[in-house]
């Protein structure tokens, strides 16, 4: 919307207050006189803005008739081939083969552009647009990062504040010409991070590094995707472990859980946690009528509830059944994940290959070495309970 039209809305709305102004019958004449006056400013307002926007109008139209605007084209066009001169450099590189001053270019540009350096940890940041590729290939899969709160982040370490059961800490009134009052409790919680290299190598037969661009790039990016959830998965499971224990026998413990040990303003967001033998378990609960306890989803009909909350169920060997001294007690985490936690996502997957380090040059294969960066803390441990049911 132009800024005219937006006050051409004022303008009417001002219209509307004169309208009632002078219906009534104790208006005093100093009002009317002071409505007038603001609603003639309204207009000088509107005029000017509106030769503003002519005259705008108008450089567009010489800027295009005198080619500048080719200039802005060219630029997004410049950009474009930056971009697949750095995908190029970045394939050649992990051939091994030689990479053109052009491409090396490429590749130092957009990695500034990015705050990052090419070669930190010895490998080349992949190219955005696999990046992207390998985020929706993470969709197929069960993630836990899912559930959290992702914070992209730029720096190797930092802190962000955040605020825990934001919904109970209303603004309060202001009182002009007297500072704003501090919130009283909960208040901003000082999260740092710490951002970690975590990594692991693929050996790839030479024949596939051999073939076309996009036939290596779907290859590395499948095995991205599933070593990138695998890792954050246990990072979320290993943080959400050191949790107390609460045990759960049966339904109605789950809901004395989210009735009570929950907030519930988490309580309404919360979801149910399991692994394969705690769904077990449960699927398994019928009434006093033989009529089983869990309830279906209308939305999802491959989804079961509980109390009304979706429950999300990953394998064991995601999220293993613990032996607690010969008693095997399998997890029901209940609450918001996302309250919960933060993962921050450096958001910078690097890949080195060798043909000759490791084990590759005798077994005539190239192996790639990938690096993620990320760190995972928690935010509000209060946001969810751990829970326990013994097998």
């Amino acid at each position: 919307m132009l800024k005219s039209q937006e006050l051409y809305a004022k303008l009417e709305d001002m219209k509307t207050e004169a309208k009632a102004l002078i219906e009534k019958d104790d208006v005093k004449a100093e009002d009317i006189k002071a409505k007038q006056e603001e609603i003639e400013n309204m207009k000088a307002k509107i005029e000017m803005q509106e030769k503003i926007e002519a005259e705008e109008k108008e450089e567009v139209k010489n800027k295009i008739k005198n080619g500048q605007m080719k200039e802005i084209g060219k630029g997004v066009e410049d950009m474009k081939n930056k971009t697949e001169l750095y995908k190029e450099g970045f394939y050649n590189a992990l051939r091994g083969r030689s990479v053109t001053v052009e491409q090396q270019q490429a590749i130092t540009e957009i990695n500034n552009a990015l705050s990052s350096t090419t070669g930190e940890d010895g490998g080349y940041l992949i190219p955005e647009d696999q990046q992207t590729k390998i985020k929706e290939l993470k969709r197929q899969l069960k993630s836990m990062e899912e559930l959290v709160n992702v914070e992209p982040v730029t720096t190797k370490s930092g802190s962000r504040n955040i605020e825990k059961d934001a919904e109970y800490t209303p603004f309060a009134e202001l009182t002009e010409g007297l500072d704003v009052p501090e919130e009283s409790s909960p208040q901003f919680v000082n999260v740092p991070y710490a951002i970690k290299d975590r990594g692991g190598i693929l050996p790839v037969p030479n024949s596939l590094f051999a073939d076309n661009t996009a036939n290596l790039e779907s290859y590395l990016n499948k095995w991205l995707a599933k070593k990138e959830v695998a890792t954050r998965n246990k990072l979320i499971v290993d943080k959400l472990a050191t949790l107390s224990k609460t045990a759960i026998a049966d339904i109605d413990d789950v809901k004395d859980v989210m009735d009570v040990q929950l907030d519930p303003a988490i309580a309404d967001m919360a979801v149910v946690v399991m692994n394969q033998d705690s769904f077990n378990k449960f699927n398994k609960m019928k009434d006093n009528d033989n009529n089983y306890l869990l309830e279906k989803d209308p939305q999802n009909p491959t989804r079961k509830l509980l109390n009304g909350k979706p429950i999300i169920v990953f394998s064991n060997k995601t999220l293993a059944t613990r032996d607690d001294a010969g008693t095997l007690k399998a997890p029901v985490i209940i609450g918001s994940l996302s309250e919960a936690i933060t993962l921050f996502d450096r958001q910078a997957i690097s890949l080195l290959s060798t043909k000759i380090g490791g084990t590759a040059f005798g077994k005539n294969r190239t192996e790639v070495r990938a690096i993620t960066r990320e760190d995972v803390q928690f935010v509000d441990s209060d946001a969810v309970v751990y829970g326990e049911i013994a097998l």
